[in-house]
């Protein structure tokens, strides 16, 4: 079931035919076969018009197609129709199915639909259209002499830092290159190296989660082909198992369960179980007895063959159809009278009761994003804990419902906050309450980086995380979840929080001095601007999914009105409306250029540090983020400006002239190190030729502007 086809004003085009777009976006990334096959035209001609427009020394790097199909998939959506996407990827349509649902919500990180995109078919270029391609290859001239690192290569860990080796809680993270969909189709030593095991053991890592579909893994009977290949997938797992467990690692599986069913899988035999129904998608009806039935079966039947599986964790009230309670409203008329929490807890309490009767020790650890509230003696906290086995898990975000105000504007935090230190007061009287009932409790935190940006590995502010960490250990907290797809990668950020959990007597300043040396006073200077400017961050959760800091100087800008809205995290167009939520204009950019100026005045101090390592990459990194906080502004007030009435060509010549710089600036920091700009379940929010293309883009708009 592909997401539904809509009619949108498609984005102006950079170069002067649609088929130089689709060569220009993928020449290097995807075969010259398949670009030839999707333009209906020879591999020589692929070859011949690439090296016309400025990519002669481009050759092919097949790790794309492997690693980073997110990144073509994305770079494709609004040019190409299903049918051509699939040939250009080379998959089948049940494969693209598969991606966009299952790929940590890829459809909905893309619009939830699809563009109607013209088939786009190779022609001869006319004249003039030939001397727009010479302009074209004139705008290039420069970024073709860059040498870029090789994509994919993260593992580098030459440089032996003095790590932490963490204490007794339980710290868990997703791996940073893991697989969102299916991880256990591939070999997992693909993603999941020994060398970035051994690096997470020394920085107190104690668990690794991962993504999983029940069906993928034990014996499915509502639609018997999606479980074809889960004896493979089981044996892959179990390895895995095994090899994370000589690094003293578990493995975690998360679960959101039972996955809805498209409505047309349903049979004349599965019909009985069509519970509340969704666009073209029906939950299984968890109120029948068959229903709970398959998932005590399923669960237990995997973990009785994964004796040594460390958890489960599992997600009941998220955006993914499962129970007919899985949100607030229901249409299925069995569960009608049910509580959502009612229904959330049964599904908790069938994955313990299948762990324990399994025989094993796998934890199940609930998590309750999404549950609803109570109150109770003046205090909110999650409704519902009362309802789960004593013996699963309760885990809570750990900012949730935070309070906070920016410009005089009151908002709330809901999740993916470094700027805003946790725990919110909700958050901390459901963990409290739960821990009074009997529970273990974890937290999730985001302490890499969050979806305030998300395209680099982490975001330079030590002293909030240790401030988050400290709050949270405050309460008697059993083990924390420490990232979402996200803020997977080994850095110091990590070695802050296992130092923290090793030692009662945790210091700061003595943290700094181990890992800066001679140079630990500057950089905690520069630290500390970073995170006074971090903490004017203007906060929502329109603004982390719909602006542009995440995609940053990559996404593509347009004089004329878009009519179009930005998607989650991945692209963003000219509504700026819809990300400054609820801040009025003048507080989001006001706000936004106090955070800039704290943090060019921590990289002024950090640019001054000689030689060391640790100060390199904090250096790195605080430069990357700073470009992506900045194009955040730099769009907002291009949008903001391109529709008023009086129209000001001077001052969109300045923004326009400034992104520009900014993406040139960029493209350098990720010509240095292969980690900038990728994220797990995006793969590359841009790479070079995405970049190359914003230069094209900023040019065009130049001389728009100066006529």
């Amino acid at each position: 079931m592909l997401p539904h086809i809509e009619k949108w004003k498609l984005p102006k085009s950079n170069f002067p035919t649609a088929w130089q777009t689709v060569i220009f976006r993928n020449y290097g990334y995807v075969s010259k076969d398949k670009i030839a096959k999707t333009l209906r035209c020879s591999e020589e001609t692929v070859v011949f018009e690439a090296e016309r427009m400025g990519l002669e020394s481009e050759s092919y790097n097949p790790i794309w197609e492997n690693k980073g199909y997110i990144t073509i998939l994305r770079n494709n959506w609004w040019v190409l129709p299903y049918s051509q996407l699939q040939t250009l990827l080379g998959i089948s349509e049940e494969k693209l199915e598969f991606i966009l649902k299952e790929e940590d919500f890829l459809n909905v990180k893309l619009g939830w639909c699809k563009p109607i995109c013209e088939e786009v078919v190779y022609s001869p270029l006319s004249k003039e259209e030939i001397a727009q391609t010479k302009a074209v290859r004139a705008a290039i001239k420069g970024v073709r002499k860059i040498e870029y690192c090789e994509p994919f290569r993260f593992y580098d860990f030459s440089n032996e830092a003095n790590v932490s080796v963490g204490g007794e809680k339980e710290l868990i993270i997703h791996s940073y290159q893991t697989p969102c969909g299916n991880a256990f189709a591939v070999d997992s030593k693909e993603y999941l190296p020994n060398a970035l095991l051994k690096e997470y053991k020394k920085r107190g890592i104690k668990g690794l989660w991962f993504h999983s579909v029940l069906s993928t893994l034990s014996p499915y009977p509502f639609k018997p082909s999606l479980s074809a290949e889960y004896r493979e997938n089981r044996r892959r797992l179990k390895d895995l198992i095994a090899r994370a467990k000589k690094y003293g690692i578990g493995i975690y599986l998360y679960f959101n369960e039972p996955r809805a069913l498209a409505i047309e899988d349903f049979t004349d035999k599965t019909i009985e179980y069509k519970g509340h129904t969704v666009g073209k998608q029906a939950c299984l009806c968890f109120s029948k007895r068959e229903v709970q039935e398959y998932l005590y079966g399923a669960v237990k039947d995997l973990l009785t063959d994964l004796k040594e599986l460390r958890g489960i964790i599992t997600i009941t009230m998220s955006e993914n159809a499962t129970h007919c309670r899985f949100q607030a409203k229901t249409n299925c008329p069995v569960c009608a009278s049910i509580s959502n929490e009612s229904s959330a807890a049964a599904v908790n309490n069938t994955f313990y009761r299948a762990a324990r009767d399994s025989g094993t020790d796998t934890e199940v650890i609930a998590n309750l994003w999404g549950w609803k509230k109570e109150e109770i003696d003046g205090k909110e906290r999650v409704k519902g804990v009362a309802l789960l086995d004593k013996g699963i898990s309760v885990m809570a975000v750990s900012e949730t419902d935070l309070r906070i105000e920016h410009g005089g504007v009151q908002a709330r935090v809901i999740d993916y906050s470094m700027s805003h230190v946790g725990p919110s007061e909700f958050s901390k009287n459901t963990l409290c309450y739960a821990k009074e009932l009997g529970h273990k409790i974890y937290a999730k935190v985001q302490v890499n980086n969050s979806w305030e940006c998300s395209a680099v590995p982490a975001l330079p502010v030590f002293d909030l995380v240790q401030e988050h960490i400290e709050n949270l250990q405050n309460i008697g907290m059993d083990g924390y979840m420490l990232s979402w797809t996200l803020g997977g990668y080994p850095t110091l950020n990590l070695d802050l929080v296992s130092a923290f959990m090793e030692n009662k007597e945790f210091s700061l300043e003595k943290w700094y001095k181990k890992h800066f040396r001679e140079e630990a006073n500057g950089v905690h200077s520069a630290v500390k601007e970073f995170c006074k400017g971090f903490k004017r961050f203007p906060f929502s959760i329109d603004a982390l999914y719909f602006s542009p800091k995440n995609v940053g100087c990559a996404n593509l800008w347009d004089l004329e009105a878009e009519e179009k809205f930005s998607a989650m995290v991945g692209l963003s167009f000219d509504d700026y409306e819809n990300w400054i939520k609820p801040y009025p204009y003048e507080v989001y950019v006001s706000e936004y250029k106090r955070l800039l100026f704290h943090w060019k005045k921590g990289l002024k101090i950090l640019r001054t540090m000689q030689g060391n390592p640790a100060a390199a990459e904090t250096l790195l990194f605080a430069e990357a983020a700073y470009l992506h906080f900045e194009a955040d502004l730099l769009q907002t007030e291009f949008s903001y400006y391109k529709r008023k009435e009086n129209f000001n060509a001077e001052r969109l010549l300045k923004i326009t002239r400034r992104a520009l710089r900014a993406t040139k600036e960029l493209m350098l920091l990720q010509s240095r190190d292969a980690r900038i700009g990728y994220e797990a379940s995006n793969h590359y929010f841009y790479n070079k030729r995405t970049l190359t293309e914003k230069i094209v883009n900023c040019k065009n708009i130049i001389g728009e502007l100066k006529k």
